[in-house]
């Protein structure tokens, strides 16, 4: 049978042996009058140990050793007889070292400490450590960087061990940094005119920038209202090049046009497509079927195919995400004016809390659900943040239970799209803009109701300003154009931010890691506990019990690149 105390022993025995390390690098240090004279007694030095690392100077000869060594401090990672170990050094002094021993074990997280205390006497050295309490000897060299030899207990079951020891240094931590998505440092390639459908409509493009008299290309194109055709639905892409990461955020924009004119490849949509694609983004500028005749119903039938075609491009971009490089769980979306209702409608509206025209008009019967028009795909789309520029929505419940953030920006003085409650076009005369419309929620409703819900979301009121302040009546692009841009950039940022999930496994009580995949460049700290090992695949730390805190950090990048730092306190 086994003899509990005869464990204990040689428990105690090996604590010993790595407190004598500590003693070793005290004798380092002795002074060289005093390494002259055991020079004499002793003849010719010793020869290394055979696959030993030097460590400083063997000492032997205990008559000669000094304590009062100031470099071997500090925790120590190593093995005593093959047993991995964790070494502390508290104090020392010409006749004592006192310090701390935690023996690891690999199924436990945890390393509780054992205090020792080595000192001299007249008659040798003598090592007090738990139920140890022998004289001892020893032939070890140490330094500030390791502490390598042997020790032995002179007591009853006396015996000599092995000591390997390396100053522990924690790995460095770095804070990951970037201005990806931040700042435009990619070229870019485009892709025009990729088809994500085919649809029943009267056109899907019609430019205004060189033709800005809106009612003689109402006119011009009222005769194409007649009978709908077959139309190809159509976007262009802008896709980032020289970049590193596999797939990365979609953005999509909706261009304006009263859902009458307007056109996917216009100066302003190019100009924030690109400027976003530099950033790191792939965009998306969507083409969708416009045209109505003069009539409520016809006009809230060509904005419900909008939004329709939304969906489409939507569902298309997301069957493709691995083609174009895109991560689906990231997907902004922005639009102006009509586009910008579109959008608002194709993240909040569904096919339960659409408007009362849908259901009065019969659009389903029509034009099919929300969801089913355009292609084949049927992919789930989830919108993770929205630019409303001067857009509205037809009700404020539309936005229940749908936390998607917000932010939006309008001109006070629109009075096309209104800025809080009312009619489109109130400017025109004898109340046509009741006769075609129903009344609207624009921008500071929006705001509000969001607000309500407490829903991330943020207005930026253009003072005085009217519909699309961005640019002026001649198409020149103004300083709100760059102002939009930067802010809606801003806005989207922390949604592309990622906090992983630390995943622990009672099986591995060391070992840490994350619940997602594809984090990378993972730089790891423990406070209060050593690591043995680190890398994007995880970490493996021993926590010290006598710890006044056991903290894990790490920074790193997050699938799309975004760096983030994380703790936690375990």
């Amino acid at each position: 049978m086994v003899n509990h105390s005869d464990i204990s022993s040689f428990r105690t025995r090996l604590l010993s042996l790595l407190y004598m390390v500590t003693l070793t690098g005290c004798l380092l240090f002795v002074s060289n009058s005093c390494k002259n004279k055991a020079k004499d007694k002793r003849g010719a030095p010793q020869e290394q140990a055979e696959g030993m690392t030097t460590a400083g100077e063997f000492v032997e000869d205990l008559e000669y050793a000094d304590f009062s060594f100031s470099k071997v401090k500090g925790y120590f990672l190593g093995e005593i007889d093959e047993r991995l170990c964790v070494l502390s050094v508290e104090s020392a002094s010409k006749t004592r070292v006192t310090g701390k021993f935690y023996p690891i074990d690999s199924l436990s997280g945890s390393a509780s400490p054992e205090s020792f205390k080595l000192q001299k006497e007249s008659d040798g050295y003598r090592l007090v450590a738990g139920t140890i309490n022998d004289k001892v000897t020893f032939s070890i060299s140490a330094d500030s960087a390791a502490i390598l030899g042997t020790i032995t207990t002179l007591g009853a079951q006396g015996r000599v061990h092995r000591l390997s020891f390396q100053h522990y240094k924690a790995p460095a931590f770095c804070e990951r940094q970037s201005t990806r998505y931040r700042k435009p440092q990619f070229s870019y390639s485009v892709l025009a005119d990729v088809q994500y459908g085919k649809a029943k409509g009267f056109w899907t493009s019609y430019p205004m920038e060189n033709d800005i008299n809106f009612t003689k290309v109402f006119l011009k194109l009222l005769p194409k209202t007649i009978a709908a055709k077959q139309q190809d639905l159509l976007l262009d892409l802008y896709i980032p090049e020289n970049d590193s990461v596999a797939k990365r955020p979609l953005f999509v924009l909706l261009h304006g046009g009263a859902y009458f004119v307007g056109d996917k490849g216009t100066k302003n949509m190019r100009g924030w497509c690109e400027h976003f694609a530099q950033c790191g983004y792939v965009v998306a500028s969507v083409n969708y079927r416009m045209g109505f005749a003069i009539s409520k119903s016809s006009i809230q039938q060509c904005g419900y195919q909008a939004i329709q075609d939304a969906h489409a491009a939507l569902r298309y971009l997301v069957a493709h995400a691995d083609e174009y490089h895109i991560d689906p769980d990231h997907i902004f979306l922005a639009g102006t004016s009509a586009g910008s209702i579109t959008a608002l409608a194709a993240a909040f509206m569904n096919d339960k809390n659409c408007p009362n025209f849908v259901t009065k008009n019969k659009l389903r019967k029509k034009c099919g659900t929300l969801h089913t028009s355009g292609n084949e795909c049927r992919d789930d789309v989830k919108i993770k943040a929205i630019a409303n520029m001067w857009g509205a929505v037809y009700d404020l419940h539309e936005l229940d239970g749908h936390p998607v953030p917000v932010v939006s920006f309008h001109g006070t003085a629109d009075r096309i799209v209104p800025f809080d409650r009312g009619v489109p076009f109130s400017e025109i005369k004898g109340k046509i803009g009741e006769m075609l419309f129903d009344e609207m929620y624009g921008s500071e409703a929006i705001h509000k109701y969001l607000d309500s819900l407490h829903v991330r979301n943020k207005l930026y009121p253009l003072e005085g300003c009217g519909h699309a302040p961005h640019q002026e009546k001649d198409g020149r692009l103004n300083d709100h154009y760059q102002f939009i841009q930067d802010k809606m950039r801003a806005f989207f940022y922390p949604e592309l931010k990622s906090k992983p999930q630390l995943k622990h496994d009672d099986h591995d009580p060391q070992f840490y890691c994350f619940e997602e995949e594809g984090f990378t460049h993972l730089s790891w700290q423990a406070e209060g506990g050593v690591i043995l090992s680190a890398s994007d695949g995880g970490v493996r730390v021993v926590w010290l019990d006598d710890a006044p805190k056991h903290l894990l950090r790490v920074s790193g990048f997050n699938p799309i690149g975004v760096p983030y730092k994380q703790e936690w306190t375990l």
